[in-house]
């Protein structure tokens, strides 16, 4: 989007769907005025148009099971961010670095997200973040640099004084974005811990499974204790059942339980299991431009929607308990 002059090179089957994909409005070219100048080899320019109304919605994406859709739930609504023409930005916390992979390909390398928690530097957000080959999605990129500040024991995060590292540099490009995503790892660290202080909502996806709601009640249990101490205007956004088999019953029958112990916390739209998900991903496209008409597209549209619904309604409740009404989270369903 918005970081312009140096090409993006990209595989040719992913060159051919965003060429038809700009052919449909749905990729913009890179025309629009520069306002940031980066003086870095690995990033160029970043750029927004006149819109000083905009605040960004800040997401994190947490749970304590690794596997169970973080990275892919964000991926699905950064793509119809570019779908429907709204700026997003991917913040990934994932030493790992997957999504950072699919949106930059060969442009992870150099300062990425473990920059602020380098307390030795001060580093410039304009200077980290990076255009991907998505029009309207930039990415920060994580990468195992994290890792050495990826501490899990409380007492140091409050002795290293970081764990507002992202507040200050996420604020000050809230207002070039309609959503940030924070990719989390799976874990309470001193990182996750960062982005919920950071964030507006926190949304937790988890498998239709006896697994993948284990550790839910821990990551509620960190919300509640972020918006006491350091971010009250932290939500709940909702759960979302991913990775969900239609012809497993035991899931089927799993997830309507998740929902009546969840009620209203619990999304409609589960993210289902499919290959073309994988598909996508691997093409690095997002579902919505790359099978715009398929039964997952919808999903993903679908899922958006309902983010949007509930960020909205969200906003404006002065809930006390987060939006959570007095609903415990499920550690398991017998």
């Amino acid at each position: 989007m918005f970081l312009q002059a140096f090409p993006v090179l990209v595989p040719a089957t992913v060159s051919a769907r965003v060429d038809a994909a700009e052919d449909c409005g749905q990729v913009e070219s890179f025309s629009e005025k520069p306002i940031w100048s980066i003086a870095r080899d690995h990033a160029t320019v970043l750029s927004v148009p006149n819109t000083t109304h905009r605040t960004a919605r800040i997401i994190t994406s947490l749970n304590l099971k690794g596997g169970v859709g973080k990275t892919h739930l964000c991926w699905l609504i950064a793509g119809v961010c570019q779908e429907r023409g709204k700026r997003c930005l991917v913040v990934d916390l994932d030493k790992q670095g997957n999504i950072s992979t699919t949106l930059l390909g060969d442009k992870v390398a150099g300062p990425g997200t473990e920059a602020f928690f380098n307390p030795a530097v001060d580093p410039q957000v304009q200077a980290i973040v990076r255009r991907s080959h998505l029009s309207h999605v930039d990415a920060i990129p994580g990468s195992f640099a994290l890792e050495q500040f990826n501490l899990t024991d409380p007492t140091k995060w409050d002795a290293s004084g970081l764990v507002s590292s992202l507040v200050d540099p996420l604020r000050e490009v809230a207002l070039l974005y309609d959503y940030i995503l924070i990719d989390c790892p799976a874990d309470i660290s001193l990182i996750t811990y960062a982005a919920l202080c950071a964030s507006d909502f926190l949304l937790i996806p988890l498998e239709a499974a006896q697994w993948g709601a284990l550790g839910t009640n821990h990551v509620i249990k960190t919300l509640d204790h972020v918006r006491r101490r350091h971010n009250a205007r932290l939500r709940l956004l909702g759960y979302v059942v991913s990775r969900y088999r239609m012809v497993r019953k035991y899931q089927s029958t799993y997830t309507n339980r998740l929902r009546e112990k969840f009620g209203d916390d619990a999304f409609a739209t589960a993210i289902p299991d499919l290959s073309l998900f994988e598909q996508a991903v691997t093409d690095r496209v997002p579902i919505v431009l790359h099978s715009p008409t398929s039964h997952a597209a919808r999903i993903a549209r679908s899922s958006f929607d309902e983010v949007e619904s509930r960020a909205e309604r969200l906003s404006g409740v002065g809930d006390p308990s987060g939006g959570r009404g007095l609903r415990q989270p499920v550690v398991a369903v017998a």
